[in-house]
C-alpha cells in the first residue's frame, strides 16, 4: 500500500512527459511544414491573384494616358516634389509606381478616388486635390486603369496589394440595391 502513490506519481509523470512530447512533436511539424494556402479573415482561401492580359494594361495605360498623365506623369512617377505639401499644405499628385504608396490601397478604395476624387483625409475642409472621374470614365475604364497601374509594381507589391484587395472585399458590405 505504501508504494501505491509512488506508482500513481510515476504514471502521472509518465503521461505528462508522453503529452509534453506530443504536444512538442506537433508544434515542431506545425513550424517546419509546407506554409497552408493563406486565408482571408474568415479563414476560407484566399483568392490567388488575378492574371492579366497586355489587352487590359494597354487599354489602361491608353485611359491613363488620356486622363491622368497630365497630373501623375506619362510614366506615373507623379509630380516633382510630391511629398512636399505647397504653402496651402496642399500635396502635389503622388506617383502611381513603385515609388509612390499606390499599391498600399485596395481596389475598392482606389476605384473610389478616381470615380469620386479625394481630398485631403486629415483635413475634411480641405479642397478637392483629385478631380472625380466618374462622369467621364465607365466601370470598365476605372478598372483598367488600375490593372495598368499593378502592372508598374513588382511582384512583391501586387502581392501585398492584393492581400488588401481581399481582405477590404471581406470587410466591405455589399452596396444597397
Amino acid at each position: 500500500m505504501d508504494q501505491m502513490p509512488h506508482i500513481a506519481k510515476t504514471h502521472v509523470r509518465k503521461v505528462i512527459g508522453l503529452l509534453t512530447f506530443v504536444l512538442l512533436a506537433f508544434l515542431v511539424n506545425s513550424c517546419t511544414s509546407a506554409q497552408p494556402t493563406l486565408t482571408n479573415f474568415p479563414g476560407t482561401p484566399r483568392p490567388p491573384m488575378p492574371t492579366v492580359s497586355a489587352t487590359q494594361v494597354a487599354l489602361g495605360r491608353n485611359v491613363y494616358q488620356a486622363n491622368c498623365a497630365n497630373c501623375h506623369g506619362a510614366n506615373a512617377e507623379g509630380a516633382p516634389n510630391w511629398k512636399k505639401p505647397d504653402a496651402k499644405g496642399n500635396y502635389p499628385p503622388p506617383p502611381h509606381d513603385d515609388s509612390g504608396h499606390t499599391w498600399h490601397h485596395s481596389d475598392r478604395l482606389l476605384y473610389d478616388i478616381i470615380r469620386d476624387g479625394s481630398r485631403d483625409p486629415m483635413r475634411p475642409d480641405a479642397p478637392q486635390q483629385m478631380p472625380a472621374f466618374g462622369n467621364k470614365l465607365n466601370d470598365a475604364e476605372i478598372r483598367a486603369v488600375l490593372i495598368y497601374l499593378a502592372s508598374l509594381w513588382t511582384q512583391e507589391h501586387r502581392e501585398f496589394q492584393w492581400e488588401r484587395t481581399v481582405d477590404d472585399m471581406i470587410r466591405t458590405p455589399p452596396p444597397p440595391r
